[in-house]
C-alpha cells in the first residue's frame, strides 16, 4: 500500500469454525470472540484470533495454543488464501500498517482511538482504533477526534471519544475501518481484551518472531510478536 494504491478492508476480522472447517468474516467491524475464543483451556469452535501462519502442517493457519515457535515456522501462509469466495484477499506487510498508522500524508489526522457503544446504556461495547481513508469526509453530525488517549486503560478508549452504533454506522459509510481491540492469546490463555488490538502483519522477522500492529489506549506500534501468539487477523483486498 502506498499513495497509489488503496485497498479495501473485510467487513471484520477472520473467523474460523472447527466443526465445519470454515472461515468466514465478523458481520461487523466491531465484533470480536475475545475470551470466546477458549472453552476449557482448549480453543473454542468458532475463533478470530490465530498464531503466525506458517507452512508446517503442526499449525498451519495459526489454529493451535501450541507455545512452542516451531509449530508456526516455515514460509508465510496467507489466511486470505482460505476465503475460497472468489475474490482475493491477503495480509497487509509491516509497511503497509506502518504506512496507514504513520507514514501517509496526514496520518495522525486519520487514527484515533474510540469506544462504540452497542446499546444505549453503554453496557455493551468495543473498543478499538478507527483508521480514516486517506480523502474523506465527515459526516455533518458526528465529530471525530483523532489520536490517542494520555492513559492506558480499557476505560481510558470511551474517555477519549464515544460513539453511538449510529454514530458509528455514519462513520463506517464514510469509508471508516474499525479494528476492535481482541487482545490476545498465549496458550489456551486470554489477555487484554478490550485493552489492546494486536493485528498480523505477512511480514516475518526470523523462525522465532513476525511483525505485528499492537495498540492500545494510548499508542500503535510495530511489535516483534512471537509466532505462537494468538492475534487478530484483518484482510485487506487490493482495488
Amino acid at each position: 500500500m502506498s499513495a497509489n494504491k488503496q485497498v479495501k478492508f473485510s467487513q471484520g476480522n477472520l473467523q474460523y469454525t472447527k466443526s465445519t472447517g470454515t472461515w468466514s468474516f465478523a458481520a461487523q467491524q466491531y465484533e470480536m470472540l475475545g475470551t470466546a475464543n477458549v472453552v476449557d483451556g482448549v480453543l473454542a469452535d468458532k475463533i478470530d484470533l490465530f498464531g503466525w501462519s506458517g507452512s508446517t502442517a503442526t499449525a498451519k493457519w495459526g489454529i493451535s495454543t501450541s507455545e512452542d515457535y516451531k509449530d508456526y515456522s516455515g514460509d508465510f501462509s496467507d489466511w486470505g488464501k482460505t476465503i475460497g469466495n472468489g475474490k482475493t484477499w491477503r495480509t497487509l506487510t509491516n509497511d503497509e500498517w506502518t504506512y496507514l498508522c504513520s507514514t501517509r500524508a496526514n496520518a495522525a489526522s486519520l487514527i484515533g482511538v474510540a469506544r462504540i457503544n452497542l446499546d444505549k446504556a453503554g453496557t455493551t461495547y468495543a473498543n478499538g482504533l478507527i483508521l480514516l481513508p486517506d480523502t474523506w469526509t465527515c459526516p455533518e453530525d458526528v465529530t471525530f477526534k483523532s489520536g490517542f488517549s494520555s492513559e492506558w486503560t480499557v476505560q481510558a478508549y470511551a474517555d477519549y471519544q464515544t460513539f453511538t452504533l449510529e454514530q458509528w454506522e455514519k462513520l463506517e459509510a464514510a469509508g471508516a475501518v474499525f479494528l476492535p481491540a481482541s487482545g490476545f492469546h498465549y496458550g489456551s490463555s486470554i489477555h487484554y481484551v478490550q485493552g489492546d488490538g494486536d493485528y498480523w502483519s505477512a511480514t516475518p522477522i526470523d523462525s522465532y518472531y513476525a511483525y505485528c500492529l499492537l495498540f492500545y489506549s494510548n499508542g500503535a506500534d510495530w511489535f516483534n510478536s512471537n509466532r505462537y501468539y494468538g492475534l487478530a487477523v484483518r484482510l485487506v483486498q487490493d482495488l
